[in-house]
């Protein structure tokens, strides 16, 4: 999910920064003129993710290695225990926010809360927080307790947690979550950074280095016509080599904020949409595990969508009518092929270049088996022998998010000591894998790569303000050295005139 709310605009308290930074400069010229590793398994559609534990201090309990689970479109969770004695709640895993939050009260989309009066470990903090999301909000009070995963026995911290009390369409009732990790850097957190996210405890009172990675592996085998689940593999403190094949693409973060990367360029079929590239980071671009679909500002995603109508192959909606298509691209209805003639490559592969550095880039190939998001049995009724599908690509406004449905074709590295975040082709299985599958590769050439930032344009009241703020503190300054020499006169003044009258006496 991502956190609303936070675009960079020049504000009085923006513009006090200036002030008290010109301060500091001016008042600096006067005084010189006058004198460790942890792994969480997560379910892949009946098949657990192979692989080893690295460092054998932080053994898994094979008993709970299925520790994360979702369902289509409504997120990833992970348990957790919360609590003395243990309260044990799904939690959905979020880069797109900073705040540890569990559900405090009853409410009706949930089946269960965490009871503050039962655990002995509980602590009242009593600063209240309230988080706004794309879509929905919550609101809470802030405490802390001892925070533990059963797979990870040493993993345990004392963390800040949010007890939620009020929410509007938060909680997604049937989700089985009831809560929110969010994984983000502390610069997001709600209501201000002085509020520390889980992350952040675990890294500072334990020797966990300060880097995670994901892989989500979507659904597979749907046509099972069972509840499906999602799953993948959730890494604290490193990278696993089972868990993704060849390079890892690493690229560069602008600020510790949002997981907050920049794009170069996006094609369709190698064709690019020819747009400014600042367009596609208006006005920043994120990966968000927390949010579902590829997002896009609207100009962007107005430009993508045409050219995919243009480059998609008739032969995918040859069984449905003009009017059901046109509400398919809509996101108003799904489609449903038969499971052996799913028409994969009817539709096209979409590139999204992503700056390495200041003169590279590197590729995300996206197949269609990422961006037609498939739909549970339960969830679009679909007949036997049917998979059903969603469009995943919708519109923003507020920047590019590179949600769930892309990053399940790749492993991601969220590496927070070196600000950066690293892509590498998944070893997740695919829906159907003699269609091509999303890849990674690289690197291209790109000159001035990071200038595809987008920057915030200044008006001309902007600069006015911003001008007459400094000005004013100029004029400030030196009004001190003014005042003190003005001090020192009328001093001397009050001086000669007493010893003038001690002289008359």
């Amino acid at each position: 999910m991502t956190v609303s709310g936070t675009p960079i605009r020049f504000s009085p308290y923006n513009i006090s920064w200036v002030l008290i930074t010109t301060t500091v400069i001016l008042t600096s010229f006067i005084k010189i003129s006058i004198a460790k590793s942890y792994r969480l398994t997560l379910k892949k559609s009946n098949t657990d993710v192979g692989g080893t534990e690295r460092h054998k201090r932080f053994t898994i309990n094979n008993q709970y290695a299925n520790n994360l689970h979702g369902k289509p479109g409504q997120g990833y969770y992970v348990e957790v225990n919360i609590g003395t004695p243990k309260q044990k709640f799904n939690v959905l895993v979020d880069t797109g926010s900073a705040n540890f939050a569990i559900a405090a009260v009853p409410n009706f989309a949930i089946n269960q809360y965490f009871n503050r009066d039962k655990s002995s470990t509980y602590k009242l903090v009593g600063k209240e927080v309230y988080v706004p999301y794309t879509q929905g909000h919550w609101k809470g009070i802030l405490g802390s307790d001892i925070v533990t995963f059963d797979s990870l026995p040493n993993a345990g911290v004392r963390a800040e947690i949010a007890c939620i009390e009020t929410s509007k369409n938060f909680f997604i009732s049937g989700s089985n979550w009831t809560g929110i990790l969010g994984l983000g850097y502390k610069d997001i957190a709600r209501p201000d950074s002085s509020v520390t996210p889980y992350f952040d405890s675990l890294t500072a009172f334990s020797s966990t280095p300060n880097i995670f990675s994901m892989q989500l592996c979507g659904t597979v085998d749907t046509w099972s016509q069972e509840d499906v689940s999602m799953g993948g593999t959730l890494i604290i403190g490193d990278t696993d080599t089972s868990l993704y094949t060849g390079e890892i693409f690493y690229a560069s973060m602008k600020r510790e904020w949002y997981y907050d990367i920049i794009i170069t360029d996006i094609q369709v079929n190698k064709s690019s949409l020819a747009i400014s590239c600042k367009e596609y980071n208006n006005d920043k671009t994120i990966v968000d595990s927390g949010t579902t679909n590829l997002r896009l500002p609207v100009k962007v995603y107005s430009k993508l969508l045409k050219k995919i109508k243009q480059t998609v192959h008739k032969s995918a909606f040859e069984n449905f009518s003009d009017s059901e298509v046109d509400s398919f691209w809509r996101h108003e209805r799904w489609l449903c092929w038969n499971i052996y003639n799913i028409p994969w490559t009817a539709f096209p592969t979409i590139s999204i270049y992503v700056a390495a550095n200041q003169s590279s880039s590197f590729k995300l190939d996206i197949s269609p088996q990422q961006y037609l998001r498939a739909l549970a049995a339960t969830d679009s009724q679909e007949e036997e022998n049917e998979d059903c599908f969603k469009f995943a690509i919708s519109a923003s406004s507020s920047g590019t998010v590179i949600g769930a449905v892309v990053m399940e074709g790749y492993y991601v590295i969220f590496d927070q000591q070196n600000k950066k975040v690293g892509f590498a082709k998944t070893t997740c299985s695919k829906r159907d894998a003699t269609y091509p599958t999303s890849t990674v590769s690289g690197f291209y050439p790109k000159a001035d790569a990071l200038k595809c930032a987008h920057t915030k344009e200044v008006s001309g009241d902007d600069v006015m303000i911003i001008v007459a703020y400094v000005m004013g503190g100029v004029c400030g300054i030196c009004a001190i050295p003014l005042m003190y020499f003005l001090g020192q006169y009328l001093r001397q003044k009050w001086k000669d005139r007493k010893d003038q009258r001690e002289n008359l006496i």
